[in-house]
């Protein structure tokens, strides 16, 4: 399906924007040269990870336009495709939020590129196709030493995909770096000039960024000097009566967005956005670590209104990172040119040839090695590959505590608990909890249950955690997590931003459950099972319950108190629900399949808009997020989670 406004593209599309021939299949891999070539890492793809295999046959060759279409036949790319014959696909790197991202090269000229797909459901998505073009217009117009450069945004003519090309920088990212570099004022001034003149030059252009944070500035070759911010795909055009791909809420990592993305002070999104994003940033710099401005969204926006800890400002900063960081936009810079004027005020003036210089350059690790560089293409960062095993072993480390982390004298166990709760709000695309902590001869194991959409990378981070925190000879179990589809992370990354605290009123009673032939009910004569949910609801709230499917669907099935009371006063020997007594109750779920399933309970205020509550899989982008997390503020919704598999491992 064509754009109704369809035309021939002007010539500063036509510069702007690749357009495939027509009536041409993606190339075949070109034929390998004699000199050995670098094979791709045969680590197995954690679930749900594109592998690593040869390009499938060329598919059949189909008419295809020059503009960009709203696909439904779409298949995820492979290693060995090559793109309008030009992108030849090389390995996986990494999954984000609006798709995969893969190492790619230039097979015309060699020149090892970054590549992200998007999506199946966005690039299905006719508003998603429509606007395409126009963030081409605008990402591929970036040109500014401190920004990621954009090759190219283009459809694939026969597979159907949107993908983006990048240059492919090869670095640590800020976040990495927190803590092992130490610049001085004077450097810190010099990063942020050089930070706020490439944002500058985007803002003048129509795009905000949104989501800068230390994990979206690269250090290539790790130095400050060279500093890159990447992940500009998430861009907003502010032309008047525009809209781009990401909509015109929520979007951004909590814990550096500014307050008018959480729905404070009137929601306007501007440059100065960016600018208190960058002042966090800069504060994280300052600090040796990352800032301490998420937790629910209530304490979200609460650290925003009190603003944060700056005690560790250098004097030459501070006044600079004070007028970035007013809560109200309305008192805050307004543009990157008064930052930068700002800067002129403290007397540091840019360096000759900084842009080639260290700048707090990356000093050794405590334990005496560097820190590894990771390999960064389209703004998400490549982990290293992990086998995808249920057991993590991790070795003594001696990382710095991380925020909030501090080595104790306490029990290991009780360290290692502490540090898990404190981590797993974080930890992208995930719902988890921890099952037990058991301590032996010295050894803690920690036993995780819940989902992640990459099990081993969550695992990572949490290893991380503890190692941070000083245990030091520790495993983390994750058995007891399900893998679920890209399709629910939007989901799981809005609904945890309102998990509730304490995770009392919703329970199971094991993890796991066999199915076993019925003698009555719904599925008689039938191998099911029947998984009883402890549910204990607040007296003073309205409540909805919804199930929730390892490929990312939501059902409601209870939409509020006043239908579960309905349902309670209509059940007949404890099904569905059955009254325990003291405001407890017991609902028994009967399912005949195996599998992992997960139950969600939404507390506060009602109603709880269905559209809100049960996003369909190709409409949980920004706009949702926003308005779900909007009426969870207005609300004060609270979500909880529990998730549990259906085996049937001894068939009656």
């Amino acid at each position: 399906m064509s754009d109704k406004n369809d035309k021939k593209p002007d010539a500063e599309e036509a510069k702007t924007v690749f357009m495939p021939s027509e009536n041409l299949p993606p190339a075949p891999p070109p034929k390998p040269k004699k000199a050995k070539a670098e094979k791709p890492k045969a680590d197995a793809p954690a679930a749900g990870e594109t592998p690593a295999v040869a390009a499938e046959p060329t598919p059949e060759q189909k008419e295809v336009g020059t503009a960009f279409e709203a696909r439904t036949d779409t298949r995820g790319i492979k290693v060995g495709d090559v793109l309008n014959h030009i992108f030849e696909v090389k390995r996986f790197l990494a999954r984000g939020g609006m798709g995969e991202v893969f190492e790619g090269c230039n097979v015309n000229s060699d020149e090892k590129v970054a590549i992200k797909v998007m999506l199946p459901q966005l690039a299905a998505d006719e508003k998603v196709v429509g606007l395409f073009r126009r963030e081409a217009r605008t990402l591929t117009r970036l040109h500014h030493e401190a920004l990621v450069q954009y090759r190219v945004l283009a459809q694939e003519p026969n597979l159907g995909v949107l993908y983006i090309v990048t240059e492919f920088i090869e670095g640590v990212n800020l976040a990495d770096a927190l803590g092992k570099i130490t610049p001085t004022p004077e450097e810190q001034a010099q990063l942020l000039r050089r930070l706020a003149s490439g944002l500058r030059a985007a803002h003048s252009l129509g795009a905000v960024h949104r989501d800068l944070s230390p994990d979206n500035v690269l250090l290539p070759d790790g130095k400050l000097s060279r500093a890159k911010i990447i992940d500009f795909g998430i861009a907003k055009d502010m032309e008047a009566g525009s809209a781009t791909i990401v909509g015109d809420g929520f979007a951004g990592k909590l814990n550096y967005v500014a307050p008018e993305q959480l729905g404070d002070y009137g929601r306007e999104i501007g440059p100065w956005t960016d600018i208190y994003s960058l002042g966090l940033v800069m504060l994280a710099v300052a600090n040796g670590k990352n800032v301490d401005m998420s937790g629910s969204l209530v304490d979200a926006i609460d650290k925003r209104r009190k603003g944060p800890d700056m005690a560790k400002v250098a004097p030459l900063m501070l006044p600079v990172l004070e007028a970035m960081l007013k809560p109200d936009p309305a008192q805050r810079l307004r543009s990157m040119d008064e930052v930068l004027a700002a800067l002129d005020q403290t007397g540091v003036k840019p360096q000759p040839g900084e842009e080639t210089g260290a700048i707090g350059g990356l000093s050794a690790t405590p334990s005496g090695g560097v820190p590894k560089p990771l390999l960064i293409g389209g703004g998400i960062a490549a982990a290293a590959a992990i086998a995808a095993a249920a057991w993590f072993t991790l070795g003594r480390g001696d990382t710095p505590a991380g925020p909030g982390i501090q080595p104790a004298s306490r029990a290991p166990a009780d360290v290692a608990r502490a540090a898990i709760d404190a981590t797993i709000p974080s930890v992208s695309c995930t719902w988890l909890e921890v099952g037990a902590v058991e301590e032996k001869a010295g050894a803690v194991r920690v036993a995780m249950r819940g989902v992640a959409g990459n099990g081993a990378a969550a695992q990572t981070e949490l290893g991380q955690a503890l190692t941070a925190a000083g245990v030091a000879n520790a495993t983390i179990d994750m058995g007891d997590v399900a893998p679920i589809t890209a399709a629910g992370c939007a989901a799981l990354d809005t609904f945890r931003q309102v998990r509730a605290t304490e995770n009392d009123s919703l329970s199971i009673a094991a993890p796991r459950f066999e199915m076993t032939r019925q003698a009555a009910g719904p599925f008689a004569g039938k191998e099911a099972v029947t998984a009883p949910i402890e549910i204990t609801p607040a007296t003073d709230a309205d409540f909805a319950i919804a199930g929730i499917e390892p490929s990312g669907a939501i059902t409601v099935l209870i939409p509020d108190r006043a239908a579960f009371n309905r349902e309670l006063a209509n059940s007949q020997n404890g099904r569905p629900i059955q009254d325990e007594g003291q405001g407890k109750y017991k609902l028994n779920i009967d399912l005949d399949h195996t599998g992992w399933s997960g139950i969600m309970l939404v507390t506060g205020k009602g109603p709880f808009d269905t559209n809100l509550v049960q996003p369909p899989i190709g409409a949980r982008g920004p706009s949702w997020q926003s308005s779900f997390l909007a009426a969870a503020a207005q609300r004060g919704w609270k979500a909880e989670m529990v998730w549990f598999e259906t085996v049937n491992d001894k068939p009656d």
